[in-house]
């Protein structure tokens, strides 16, 4: 019987999922809700499998790694995202990749991602967590919390997750302003936000929030300069990646107060360490990456991925990545 791994589920929701149950009817499916500690508990894992199914892209499929693993046929991912994955050695290697098209790439996970955006906003201009905790001590009113008519909420990116974070930030009567590379006035305009330079997503908002991809030349794109430039009772809200900021200058603008504090749903190391010096930080408000993870979000994100397999076991692979793996030419 075909051997199928799924990497990754910290939920331990897919099974729940009824094209998973489906997978699991048809094969011998093998679902790991930890994360690895090492590429050799990585390959351990994934050694005998025929077919993975990757949820998350925190497994990078080195030259290493794919050479270890010589059962492996398909690797089916779960979103849009490839930079994981060694494509040259997954081709060497023999290995088919499978990702989702862009019309099934899950409108749930983007909403909830904008969701979640909103979540950390609320919960710091309002200090939600510390009233509750206030509360729970038999504490009452302890200082005023923030009003968001008339704030500056700074968008960097304006594609479908951050047009829906503008979207809401119009309906609450706030300015949006947004950036990226290749946005124009009338693009920004038409989702309700000023196309500005990005030295002024920095020094204009009283909320900055990063809604741009994880490409090479956007590691570090918030640092010490960018952040030395935003006002001192301003927001850093992170639902994107945990890379586009640089660690170390946030964590010296955070513990010497030079803004007002941050909201994070990703990280640099997940599952964040139980030692990470965020823990300790109380101008932070965190949530453990759960941005596109509600019940139709997670549906949506495998769904897709799960499709693939199926197609694959019936001998007609779809959605195919490297497809000269199969003698074909790419498309």
């Amino acid at each position: 019987m075909t051997r199928v791994v799924m990497l990754e589920d910290y939920l331990d929701y897919a099974k729940q999922i009824p094209s998973v149950q489906a997978l699991a009817a048809r094969t011998d499916l093998h679902i790991h809700t930890t994360k690895a500690s090492s590429e050799a508990e990585t390959v351990a894992r994934t050694r005998e499998a025929d077919i993975v199914v990757t949820i998350r892209d925190r497994v990078i499929y080195t030259e290493s790694l794919l050479a270890q693993l010589g059962h492996l046929k398909l690797l089916s991912v779960c979103g849009a995202r490839l930079s994981h994955i060694d494509l040259d050695a997954a081709t060497r290697h023999g290995v088919l990749i499978c990702a989702p098209s862009a019309a099934e790439q899950g409108g749930h996970t983007k909403a909830a991602t904008a969701e979640q955006t909103w979540n950390l906003i609320m919960g710091l201009m309002k200090d939600t967590v510390m009233n509750d905790r206030a509360m729970r001590e038999g504490r009452w009113q302890t200082q005023p919390s923030r009003g968001l008519v008339g704030k500056t909420l700074g968008l960097l990116g304006l594609g479908a997750i951050g047009q829906q974070v503008a979207q809401i930030a119009n309906a609450m009567r706030m300015r949006v302003i947004a950036w990226s590379p290749n946005l124009t006035p009338e693009r920004a305009q038409a989702h309700g936000a000023e196309c500005i330079s990005f030295e002024q997503i920095f020094t204009d908002s009283d909320i900055v929030s990063l809604h741009a991809p994880m490409l090479p030349e956007n590691r570090d794109m918030v640092g010490e300069a960018e952040l030395s430039l935003m006002p001192q009772h301003a927001f850093l809200i992170n639902t994107a990646r945990a890379g586009l900021v640089h660690e170390n200058a946030l964590r010296q603008a955070l513990e010497r107060g030079t803004i007002a504090g941050a909201g994070f749903d990703v990280y640099w190391e997940e599952p964040l360490p139980n030692d990470h010096w965020l823990r300790r930080q109380d101008n932070v408000l965190m949530q453990p990456h759960l941005g596109g993870f509600t019940d139709e979000g997670y549906e949506s994100l495998i769904t897709p991925a799960i499709d693939n397999v199926m197609a694959f076991l019936d001998g007609a692979p779809v959605n195919l990545v490297n497809p000269e793996v199969l003698g074909q030419t790419p498309a």
